[in-house]
């Protein structure tokens, strides 16, 4: 198992290609997720919304590790 990510972002000691690869293919393995929220809005994330994902998903992190969580806890 690659510990792609850190608290901070992704491990220096990989490129973003590296990161991109691991990500696709956890797409393709069948072990990720996509959120598609149905909205009146097509407005992108804002650097705002973007930084509090990031830390939400910096707190499942160091709780849990890097993992897909059950369908069931949302």
């Amino acid at each position: 198992c690659m510990e792609l990510l850190t608290p901070r972002g992704w491990s220096s000691a990989y490129t973003v290609e590296a990161v991109m690869r691991q990500f696709a293919a956890s797409l393709v393995k069948g072990q990720g997720r996509i959120c598609r929220k149905a909205g009146k809005s097509k407005k992108s994330f804002s650097r705002k919304e973007a930084e509090a994902t990031f830390k939400s998903l910096v707190k499942t992190h160091e709780k849990y590790g890097w993992v897909t969580p059950p369908v069931s806890d949302g």
